[in-house]
Formats: C-alpha cells, structure tokens, sequence
C-alpha cells in the first residue's frame, strides 16, 4: 500500500506540474499574443492621431521662434494681458491680417510679442486638448529636444477643452537619456514614429508615440501621444488570472480524472501483481499466482504482464524440479570422480621415501590433475633387485577418458616391463596392445628409463615426451633425446633406446607438458627453459626440494590464470655405492 501511494503522490505531482506549466505557458502565450494584437491596432491609431498632431503644429508659422519666447517668458504667457497689451495685440492682426511673419514678429515691440506669443500659446493649447479629449489619451505633449539628454515640455493636454496656460514651465525640463525613442531622433535613425513603454516616478507605466517635427531637416521638436498602459495592463492580468483560475480548475479536474484512470488500469494492477510475486516468494506456490493473475483482466500491457508472470512462477517451479534432480545427478557424478581421483591417486606410488633400505638414489614425484581426474601418470617400481624403472607419461585429453586410458596404459608398460627387455622393447609391444582396441584413437607420451643400479648405466626411450634435464657437476641442462611416435598413435612402430651413464651426485628430472606449457594471464608459456633455471636455484637439492622449487616457480609464473592441464614431475638423484 505504501508503494501504490507513492506511485500515486510521484504521477500526481508529475500531472500537476505538467498542467501547471502549460497554464503558464498558455498564458504567457494569450498575454504576448494579446498585448502584440493590442498594440498593433494602438499603433495604427495613435499614428494617425500622431501624424494629425503633428500637422498641426507644423501649421504654426512661427514654431521655432515662438518655443524660444515660451521658454524665455514662461511666467508672462501665463498671466493676463493689461488694456494696453490687448488692444497692441489687436493693433498686430490688423496690421497683418492674423499671419504675423517671423520677420514681423522678431521686429514687434515687446507688447506685440506677447500677444502673439499669448494667442499661439493658446491656439496650440485648445487644439492639444481637443485630441487628448476626444481619444481618451492620457497626455498629448510638445517637447523640444534640441538640446543633448534634455528635453523641455512646451505644451501639453489636461483632458478638458479649456485654454490652458498655468502649467507652462513647470517641471518643464525633463531628462530624456532614458527616452529611448528620443535617442533615436536626436541621432537621426528614427522612423515616421516611434514606440516606447516608459514608468515615471509614481511606478506607472505608459505606452508612448512620437512624431518628429523637423526644422531644416533636423529633428528639434517631438509631438508626444501617451496612453495609460498600467490600465491596459491591469485588466489585461485581471481577465488572464480568471482565465488561469478556469483553466486549472478544468486541469484538476482532468487530472483526478486521470489519476483514477491509471489507478484502475495501471497501479492496481501492478500492485496485485507486485503483492503476488511478494506471496510467491514465501510459499512457491505456483497455482495461488495463477489464481491471483486471473483476476487481473485489464486488456492492456498491465493484463497480460500478469498472464506472463503466472508463465513464469510455472517455469520456475518446473525449472526447481529439474534442478533438484540434476543436483542428485550432480552429487552423484560428483561422488563417483571423487571415487575414481582416489583410485586413480591410490594406483601411483605416494608414499616417500619410496625405498628407505636403499642408499643408492634418492626419488621423489608429483601429480596435480586439471580436473577430478587426470591422463598423466608416473610409475617407479624393480625390476629385479639391481634394476630400477623410471616412467612419466602423458595421456592424451582429459578427464574420465584420459584417465581410464592412463589406468589400462600404465598397467601395460608396468607389466610388459616386469617381463624384461631393454624400454624400446617394452613400449614396441605396449604400442601394439593398445592399437588393437584404440577405438577413440587416443595415445599416450612415455619417457621410460631403466637404471642399472650399480653401474649408473640409464638406458631410455622417449615416446613423444618431452626432453629430460640432467644435473651434473652442480648444473642442470635440457637433455634434447631422440624422440619416437607416442605409444597407441601408429601400429609396428620401431622405438629405439638410448643409455645415459649416471655420475654419483647426478640427477634425472622428467615431467609432462602441464609444466613447460602452463600459461598465465598473458597467454605466455612457461617453458622448458624456466624449468631448468628453476632447478638451477637449488642444484644440490634433494629430489623432492626440486620438484617443490619447480612447482613454486610454475605457480609464481601463472598466479591467478586456471590450470589447463595436468602437472606431473618425476626426479631421481643417483647416489651410487
């Protein structure tokens, strides 16, 4: 219950910041999209109250020298005219028939100025208004950027068609570095007009045009049209929070519905599958999972993981079944190799010092199998009372197989050998025996020497095997004999014998291929040659010290790698009489 919780809280959370973030992005998408669509149509509008504006101010005759008056008599536009003043001024439409020129106006007295100053403030006044009040805008601005980073507002709306000159001159000068719309006019890249969103010092946010008004070429004057974009912007953000409200309202909704959904059709399932499979660990009771599988019937992924799963426990418990009876089988085969290592073992002479009455030689031998059992083996047994034979032999495979050939092999070359004759003699009849009835065509390498032991004469044969080492005068060396065919490989083989002279002190060291080819991690052979510098170590060793030495250096040299083949070593140091 625990986990099915869990799963639930983990998808609940993933659907809920999944609706969450595409409310969010839908509404970001509605508020660019409507405020683009908004601003797109505003800008058509005030281009056009712009362009009207600024028509109208262009209309003024005597703009540039009028705005310079303005700011230089500030507090004189604002007052009232005197008697005298008004009928000065009245006296100048007369004399120009209400269209004073520049030159006219820079020639006029002082009087005059004013009122035409006076009349022109209040012509453009009036008109400004007029737009502001009929379009709803919030402000319509005359603004003189002539000057660097500066800009001084001339004249601009208050909403109401009055005549209107209190507020000329204050807070005329404006800084207009961050006007970037401004910015563009005075370096001379700027459009028809231009578009910005400004905050003033109360933290409310306008959306302002501009038309350029050039003298000579050169934008001196802007006509400024502001509309109230923190209005705009609050009710758009009151209707996209209804809209965001709704919106997650339908998506929690749709998400329970969709949790219940995957509870019915995902996590119920998987629970009961989960609580089974939990159930079947404890009891191995492959029907009660067939039974609780059953009653899953979702037509989905879910339903038929359960039929699977109810396969499976099937399988297993057939697959137990077997397993318990191939381990008997296993205990079995084990038991008999066990059985069959101990005979094969028993059948080689373990006990050392093999021949303790005797002072004449000193042997010593070894045998560790691959597996179980193994193809090598040695022998050494009398003859008669003054003849020793040597025998270290190498099946070939391994295994039973190989075993049971080394068995019959060694019974043959021990018998054959009791007989008598020099080992050419012995291995030509044990090769004829064995190829008679060699039906799997396996062969076995023999080195067998017989050693005379009072005169130290050796006389051997090599079948194959490998090259004996001989220590001498405090040296070992590789021995590198005339080989014949391995024993059982080819019928009517003639083997020949060959005879080593025995110096007291000498000694005889043979062994199988699991030593000179046993390979480590590297797949490098040990080698013939490490064998006899190995024995080199301990020259004057006993038999048994070498054959130790041999075997540490082996095991040094192949560590960790497994061992492929059998290790046999066989030595006889000659003490003579």
């Amino acid at each position: 219950m625990k986990k099915r919780k869990t799963l639930l809280i983990q998808v609940g959370l993933i659907i809920a910041a999944f609706f969450a973030a595409l409310v969010v992005a839908v509404g970001t998408l509605v508020y660019a999209g409507t405020s683009s669509i908004f601003l797109n149509a505003k800008n058509e509008m005030i281009d056009r109250d712009l362009l009207r504006v600024e028509k109208l101010v262009e209309d003024i005759q005597l703009l540039p020298s009028l705005i310079d008056y303005w700011k230089d008599h500030a507090e004189d536009i604002k007052r009232d005219l005197t008697q005298e003043e008004y009928q000065a001024g009245y006296k100048v439409y007369e004399d120009t028939g209400f269209e004073p020129t520049k030159e006219y106006f820079d020639a006029s007295d002082d009087a005059s100025k004013l009122v035409i100053a006076q009349d022109n403030y209040s012509y453009l006044s009036v008109n400004l208004n007029e737009e502001q009040y009929r379009f709803n805008y919030t402000d319509i601005y005359l603004v003189d950027i002539s000057e660097e980073n500066c800009g001084y507002v001339i004249c601009h709306g208050n909403g109401d068609v009055i005549i209107d000159r209190s507020s000329l001159g204050e807070q005329m000068k404006i800084d207009i570095s961050g006007h970037r719309a401004l910015q563009k006019m005075r370096s001379g890249q700027y459009n028809k007009t231009e578009y910005e969103i400004i905050d003033n010092v109360n933290g409310e946010s306008y959306y302002v045009g501009y038309a350029p008004i050039e003298i000579n070429g050169i934008p001196k004057y802007a006509v400024c049209i502001l509309y109230d974009w923190s209005t705009f912007r609050t009710v758009l953000t009151e209707n996209l929070t209804v809209m965001l409200i709704v919106g997650l309202t339908v998506m929690a909704a749709a998400g329970c519905l969709l949790l219940h959904y995957l509870y019915r059709t995902a996590i119920k399932p998987v629970t009961a599958i989960q609580a089974t499979v939990r159930e079947y660990i404890d009891s191995k009771d492959s029907g009660a999972v067939a039974e609780n599988m059953d009653r899953i019937t979702q037509s989905n992924e879910f339903g038929a993981l359960a039929g699977d799963i109810s396969k499976l426990t099937k399988e297993i418990d057939r697959y137990t079944k077997e397993n318990v009876k191939l381990a008997g089988e296993q205990q079995r085969v084990a038991t008999e190799l066990d059985l069959a290592s101990r005979i094969q073992n028993g059948s080689l002479p373990s006990t050392f010092p093999a021949y303790p009455e005797r002072s004449e030689f000193d042997i010593y031998a070894s045998m560790t199998p691959a597996k179980e059992v193994g193809g090598d083996f040695y022998d050494h047994f009398f003859i008669d009372d003054d003849h020793l034979a040597l025998v270290i032999a190498d099946v070939s495979g391994k295994g039973v197989p190989a075993s049971l050939f080394m068995m019959s092999s060694k019974i043959l070359i021990n018998d054959r050998t009791i007989l008598g004759g020099d080992p050419a003699e012995v291995l030509g009849f044990v090769n004829e025996r064995i190829c008679k009835r060699n039906l799997l065509d396996m062969f076995v390498t023999v080195w067998l020497g017989i050693l005379e032991i009072s005169t130290g004469k050796l006389t051997c044969t090599n079948a194959g095997h490998e090259y004996p080492i001989i220590g001498s005068g405090g040296r070992f060396e590789l021995l590198k004999d005339k080989h014949s065919m391995a024993v059982g490989a080819v019928p009517g083989v003639k083997y020949k014998s060959y005879e080593l002279q025995l110096n007291k002190g000498d000694t005889v060291f043979v062994y199988t291929d699991g030593a000179a080819e046993a390979t480590n991690a590297s797949e490098e052979m040990f080698g013939a040659d490490r064998i006899t510098q190995a024995l080199n170590t301990v020259p004057d060793g006993s038999p048994q010290e070498l054959i130790g030495t041999v075997t540490k250096a082996v095991n040094d040299f192949v560590k960790d790698a497994p061992q492929f083949d059998d290790l046999t070593m066989l030595c006889l140091k000659y003490m003579g009489k």
